[in-house]
């Protein structure tokens, strides 16, 4: 039986913000979306959170895809200083219904980094208690991607808005695209008398 696994790692962006309008930075906007393709085809779930230039993601799943995600992180350009910060066996997956859940920063996040007394997001310096607390607060975190159309403007720090589909138009769309590609299958068959 294969062990389920929970890692969380954190690393430094390599990229300079090219966002000046307090909205998600394009790269990371990518990194999301190609995040959650990857995960859904590889059975992982997590969350991301990205602030003041610093990644921080839990990822969890089978323990031979999270180590072989993670070599490949290892590996990407986009990341630096790559240090994993918690890696354990769990029963059962925290981010079920995620194949990766985004946590913006906002007003809770903000009010948690200064209550456990830092200027800025910095996980680096975090003890094992507070990584533990953040992880709580992404997980009762707002994705964005739960409203169509919603826009987080954040309170203060790097601002984060992502607007993405919900999940039932997501899903609407998925079946609509599959049943156009069979309607498609089955024209070029019936034109070739295959069918």
């Amino acid at each position: 039986m294969n062990k389920l696994l929970q890692i969380i790692y954190i690393s430094r962006s390599t990229f300079n913000s090219t966002d000046s309008t307090n909205r998600i930075e394009p790269n990371v906007a990518r990194i999301l979306a190609k995040s959650r393709i990857n995960n859904r085809k590889n059975g992982l779930v997590g969350v991301l959170y990205f602030g003041d230039g610093v990644f921080f993601q839990c990822l969890e799943g089978d323990e031979e895809a999270i180590n072989v995600l993670m070599d490949k992180l290892a590996a990407d350009s986009r990341h630096q200083d790559l240090k994993v910060i918690s890696r354990k066996y769990i029963n059962q997956l925290s981010f079920a219904d995620w194949a990766m859940k985004f946590a913006p920063i906002d007003a809770k996040i903000t009010r948690f980094i200064k209550e456990n007394g830092f200027d800025r997001f910095n996980p680096y310096l975090f003890s094992d208690v507070i990584v533990s607390k953040f992880l709580n607060e992404l997980f009762d975190a707002n994705d964005p991607s739960t409203s169509l159309g919603e826009s987080l403007l954040p309170n203060g720090g790097e601002g984060v808005a992502v607007q993405y589909y919900d999940k039932g138009r997501a899903n609407l769309a998925l079946i609509c695209s599959a049943l156009a590609l069979v309607i498609s299958v089955l024209s070029f068959l019936a034109t070739k008398n295959l069918i």
